[in-house]
């Protein structure tokens, strides 16, 4: 089985499956961890309370609200309060803000863990070459082979795995948006007379989204509080970035000069720039089907997802969780082509909807749906994103079509 980017939440739903053989081929040394923060919504929480991760060791901050504010730090409207989200969907669900580093070793230790005295077979410092989906091969760039009845490509929008499905038509697209992000510790924030005084206006427990007519600094907390993370989308420059860059630097004089329309509050922040990075927001078309074969795509490798709806990483776990409702351990090998197309049926139409709205903004989702009906035909524009993510159950929907199917 060969999982890559989404290495930690495979293995979070491999170790409920003890009496099967597992492989997870991941091509980093895990030497560094690295990234900033992530919101998980209510649909993720979910799915991390059923693989009995330890919340404590995420280190998050409860969200309890998403405001939206103009460039110049003035509220205009708070689109969720999540309390009453929560009421009138009837979950309890938490939406946590936790730091990536923190959201990926909780996943791994609850990965980790013996059962029945065996532990999950790791491949660290591997780099895949080719999948064989019909032969159920892996292939590495040193000529290693793993065979099994079930492939997981969870190899992100840079996907080897996806070009068994649509072969080299695979390449990315720009979006003509760039993204900074950095952190700044609290400390620093709430020693600044003019960054102090606008947290005491937003306060440190939601997401705000501070709005210029055609770029953002989305802001909220994470490890406990004592980090403030910052997300800064606008539009992409000539040659400022590499479009397969995910660990660049960023410079603070550009940094501030994109922002230079924005509060002094705000620029005042974004001065206290640490662990700047900058990367362009590529995209790609997703494939016409998940699944081909015993290959199963996962994460960004099988919809590459945008920040503007906070449901990337989200929409991974819900992967995730539908698999782990469709190969229960006492799955067997020819049971695998009916549960990749049971797979491909609860997750594509969800999935590539989220991907599509997650293209832009609040306001010009609708520009999305002509695009969206390519691959989903029937499709609506969600009335409300927030209550279309948070109330999805994968796993409920994928165990009730088995019981179906078995009836």
């Amino acid at each position: 089985m060969w999982v890559s980017k989404w290495l930690s939440l495979a293995q979070a739903w491999l170790a409920s499956q003890p009496q099967l053989l597992f492989i997870i081929i991941e091509q980093s040394g895990f030497h560094n961890e690295v990234g900033a923060a992530i919101h998980v919504a209510p649909n993720a929480t979910r799915v991390l309370k059923d693989l009995g991760c330890d919340f404590n060791s995420l280190h998050s901050v409860q969200c309890n609200r998403l405001q939206v504010w103009d460039q110049n730090a003035k509220l205009i409207w708070t689109p969720v309060v999540t309390k009453d989200l929560q009421n009138l969907l009837g979950t309890t669900d938490d939406w946590v803000l936790t730091h990536r580093v923190d959201l990926h070793n909780t996943l791994r230790n609850a990965a980790t863990q013996k059962i029945d005295g065996r532990m999950i077979d790791i491949s660290l410092s591997s780099r895949v070459g080719s999948v064989d989906s019909e032969a159920g091969v892996v292939t590495l760039e040193n000529g290693t082979t793993f065979t099994g009845d079930l492939i997981v490509g969870a190899d992100g929008i840079h996907s080897r795995s996806v070009k068994e499905i649509v072969g080299d038509h695979r390449g990315k697209e720009s979006t003509g948006q760039n993204c900074f992000r950095f952190l700044v510790p609290m400390a620093k924030v709430q020693a600044n007379p003019s960054t102090a005084a606008l947290l005491s206006r937003t306060g440190l427990d939601g997401v705000h989204a501070f709005s210029g007519p055609d770029r953002r600094l989305v802001i909220y907390p994470c490890r406990t509080g004592e980090l403030l993370n910052i997300v800064a989308i606008h539009p992409a420059g000539s040659g400022e970035v590499k479009e397969d860059s995910w660990l660049e630097s960023g410079n603070l004089e550009q940094l501030l000069q994109t922002y230079s329309s924005f509060g002094p509050e705000l620029q005042a922040l974004c001065s206290m720039a640490e662990d700047l990075k900058l990367w362009s927001l590529a995209s790609r078309s997703p494939p016409r089907t998940f699944v081909k074969g015993k290959l199963a795509l996962v994460g960004d490798a099988a919809h590459p997802t945008l920040p503007h709806q906070g449901q990337g990483g989200a929409q991974a776990f819900e992967d995730g969780a539908t698999l782990g409702g469709l190969f229960p351990a006492d799955t067997r090998p020819n049971d695998v082509p009916q549960r990749l197309a049971l797979y491909n049926k609860v997750r594509y139409d969800r999935a590539v909807t989220v991907m599509m709205m997650s293209k832009t903004d609040h306001e010009h989702r609708a520009e999305m749906l002509a695009e969206l009906r390519q691959y989903v035909p029937n499709a609506e524009v969600p009335p409300d994103m927030f209550s279309f993510t948070w109330s999805s159950r994968p796993a409920e929907d994928a165990r009730r079509l088995i019981e179906e199917q078995t009836c």
